[in-house]
C-alpha cells in the first residue's frame, strides 16, 4: 500500500475557506508570526476582547486554518497555547514558483541571445503545458469561441486580458499585467515562447488559428495576436 501524500495545498488557501471578514482580519495578523503566537498578542494588535480572538482562533482551527502548539512553560502555570497559521501567503507561494519557473526557463539559453532552437523548445514545452492542463480543443471552428475561451483562461492566469482589437478573421488581446513581472525585471523570451505554445496548443497546433505573442509592444502591455489561417493580417505578416 502506497503511503497517502500530504494534502494539496491549494486545499487550505484563504480563498478555498469560507472565512468572515473577522477571521480573514485575525488570520492576517497571524501570518505575520511566523513561529505563532499567543491569543493576548493578536487581540493587542487588533484592538479586540481576548476572548473575542480566541472565539475567531477556534473557529479557524475548526476549518484547519490554525493550529495550536504548547509553549515550553516559564514558571508556575499553565503552558501557553501558541497559535499558528497553516493558510499560506499567496503572494509568497507565487513568488517562489514564479522565481523558479524563471530559472528553469533560462535553462534553455541564453536569455539575452535567445536562438530559434531554444526558441522552438520552449515553444513545445508550452505545447505539452496545454496537453497536461488537457486545454487542448481542435474542434472550434471560426474565431469567437476559443477567443472567449483563452481570454478567460488567460484572466485566470493572471494576465487581465483587454480586447483591443475584433474582427471575422483576426483578433489582438492586450495582456495588461503578468505574473512575471518582479519588480522592474521582465520575464526571458523563453517564458513569453512557452505561453505562445501553451496558446497555440490549445487551439491545435495544425489548426487554421495562429497565434503569436508580442512582448511589451506598447507602454504597459504586451499583445497576443489571433490570426485565421489563409487571411493574414497584413501589419503582422510585415515584421
Amino acid at each position: 500500500m502506497s503511503t497517502p501524500p500530504p494534502r494539496s495545498a491549494p486545499d487550505i488557501f484563504a480563498e478555498s475557506l469560507r472565512l468572515s471578514p473577522k477571521q480573514r482580519e485575525v488570520l492576517a495578523v497571524l501570518q505575520t508570526y511566523p513561529k505563532g503566537a499567543k491569543a493576548v498578542e493578536i487581540a493587542a494588535e487588533l484592538g479586540m476582547h481576548v476572548n473575542t480572538v480566541r472565539g475567531h482562533l477556534e473557529e479557524l482551527i475548526a476549518q484547519e486554518a490554525v493550529r495550536t502548539v504548547t509553549a515550553p512553560a516559564t514558571g508556575r502555570g499553565r503552558p501557553s497555547l501558541i497559535f499558528q497559521v497553516r493558510v499560506p501567503d499567496n503572494r509568497a507561494v507565487a513568488h517562489e514558483y514564479i522565481s523558479l519557473i524563471e530559472v528553469l526557463a533560462r535553462s534553455l539559453g541564453d536569455s539575452a541571445h535567445p536562438d530559434a532552437e531554444a526558441i522552438a523548445r520552449a515553444k513545445a514545452i508550452g505545447a505539452q503545458w496545454a496537453i497536461h492542463m488537457n486545454t487542448t480543443n481542435h474542434e472550434w471552428k471560426g474565431l469567437e469561441e476559443p477567443l472567449n475561451e483563452l481570454f478567460h483562461k488567460l484572466r485566470e492566469m493572471g494576465y487581465d486580458p483587454h480586447t483591443a482589437e475584433q474582427q471575422e478573421d483576426r483578433a489582438e488581446l492586450s495582456l495588461l499585467s503578468c505574473p512575471f513581472i518582479i519588480g522592474e525585471q521582465r520575464p526571458s523570451p523563453f517564458i513569453c515562447a512557452i505561453h505562445e505554445g501553451f496558446l497555440q496548443e490549445s487551439v491545435g497546433a495544425q489548426g487554421p488559428m495562429k497565434i503569436s505573442i508580442r512582448p511589451f509592444d506598447g507602454p504597459g502591455r504586451c499583445s497576443v495576436n489571433f490570426q485565421l489561417e489563409g487571411k493574414q493580417n497584413p501589419e503582422v505578416s510585415a515584421e
